[in-house]
């Protein structure tokens, strides 16, 4: 990672080669770094922005990859390009001079990639969404049946569609309105703390409800098919590339060094929490046995399951607005609005908010949907950072003189490589999830399972 550093330091600092026929106000925003994020603002807002609704999915990734040890060096290799290609839109933003994905995309690769990568950031920030909306929905469901009673929707005032709305319009529309990211920083502090206390429940969990009848775990699959069970989950749990950019341009001081220090601290701190939630929740249930969402799993009505499933909730209060960030600023970008009007920022927040949390409520079954769009995790992790590195080196260095560009254009194409790969492999999936009836949840999203079953 290191010798990959130093070879882009210098590929990435010159200004001359910026393509965009745009304005942009890249040179505004940067003056206002000296109130931006520091090192551990920076980290927090990767961590809650990487670390969300996979988290549930683990255990049961573990299961279907075949064992233990395949899932740990499956993410242990996935890790190092996943660094690699959040350092290189890092580097690619330094050589535009932008401070998004799809300005620096089309920087690179020319104005009319903006539209199209504009339009990519859209929909999947708008599906990413809906999911965290959907899960707050599910979440308080499970506790309202848990405690009052499967008839609970027939009272007003503990229905889904009145708890998501209140709930939602409290903590997370008051959270949508700033022009930079760094302010959402705090709540991203408050986002990883309830990580933490979710982690130490499925640790828990796993040591007081384990019993003989567990199954026992895996350590390699029976097969080679079954490692690529764990991809999908991986790109879905790590996808962190797409608010890369911005947090990076949010930065107090700008540094490349920094932000590279930044992103190994993150992703390392989100592989443990994986890799810790995925054993335990793994071991608890066994071989074939573990749920799709870990918390469904425990049947109990004690408190400090409920406390995590809260948890869960306010997560997801925290990460929405991180993410509506990016798709507004790449709708307006499509538009070449200016974002720094107020006004535009409010109404833009206000209808994108109105219009998630309304389809949310009444199409609450869009898993079908959103693993359709979780292909599209693999060209914000992969592809996108490929192509930017690929067209970066070809322009500074035509003829590839250099060795160490040579290297890079082959760095460039395995990444691309992978992304197409791992694209096709969760598009194909998500196809297949759709055709069958549903027997079991699909192990990228499970958002299906608890809505048919608790309310009556």
């Amino acid at each position: 990672m290191d010798h990959l550093i130093d070879n882009l330091q210098p590929l990435f600092t010159t200004n001359d080669l910026v393509l965009s026929t745009e304005p942009s106000s890249s040179d505004a925003r940067n003056n206002e770094t000296q109130r931006g994020a520091g090192i551990l603002g920076t980290i927090f807002l990767i961590v809650n922005t990487t670390l969300g609704a996979g988290l549930l999915n683990f255990p049961q990734a573990f299961d279907k990859a075949g064992g233990v040890g395949t899932s740990i060096l499956t993410q242990l290799g996935f890790l190092v390009l996943i660094v690699a290609a959040l350092v290189i839109l890092a580097s690619c933003s330094n050589s535009t001079g932008m401070d998004t994905m799809q300005d620096t995309v089309a920087g690179l690769c020319g104005s009319k990639s903006l539209t199209l990568c504009g339009i990519c950031v859209v929909v999947y920030s708008f599906g990413c969404c809906l999911t965290f909306l959907i899960i707050v929905g599910d979440q308080f469901d499970r506790v309202f049946a848990t405690y009052y009673g499967l008839d609970y929707c027939h009272t007003w005032y503990l229905s889904r569609s009145f708890v998501t709305a209140l709930s939602c319009s409290i903590f997370i529309l008051p959270l949508c309105f700033f022009k930079r990211l760094d302010v959402l920083s705090y709540a991203s502090c408050v986002g990883c703390i309830t990580i933490i206390y979710v982690v130490w429940l499925i640790i828990y969990k796993s040591f007081n409800e384990h019993n003989s009848i567990v199954p026992p775990i895996k350590i390699w699959p029976d097969n080679g098919y079954e490692v690529l069970q764990i991809v999908p989950i991986i790109c879905f749990a790590y996808q962190s590339h797409m608010t890369a950019i911005p947090t990076y341009a949010c930065m107090k001081d700008r540094s490349l060094y920094k932000f590279t220090l930044c992103a190994i601290i993150s992703m390392l701190i989100c592989f443990s929490t994986y890799s810790v939630v995925g054993y335990f929740g793994y071991a608890t249930f066994g071989n074939g046995n573990v749920p799709s969402d870990i918390l469904q799993g425990y049947s109990d009505k004690s408190t400090v399951v409920t406390v995590a499933i809260i948890a869960i909730a306010f997560k997801n209060f925290t990460t929405y607005p991180i993410v509506l960030y990016c798709g507004r600023d790449a709708l307006l970008g499509i538009f070449n609005v200016n974002v720094d009007r107020l006004s535009v920022r409010v109404i833009v927040a206000l209808i994108w908010f109105v219009l998630s949390l309304v389809i949310a409520i009444l199409v609450p079954d869009i898993s079908p949907v959103i693993n359709l769009l979780g292909s599209l995790s693999a060209m914000f992790i992969f592809i996108l950072p490929g192509v930017c590195l690929l067209q970066k080196v070809l322009l500074t260095d035509p003829e590839l003189y250099l060795n160490k560009d040579r290297l890079l254009v082959i760095f460039a194409i395995l990444l691309t490589v992978i992304g197409a790969f791992v694209s096709g492999v969760i598009f194909m999936e998500a196809l297949e999830d759709i055709q069958k009836p549903l027997i079991k949840p699909p192990l990228v999203t499970g958002f299906r399972q608890l809505r048919e079953s608790l309310c009556v």
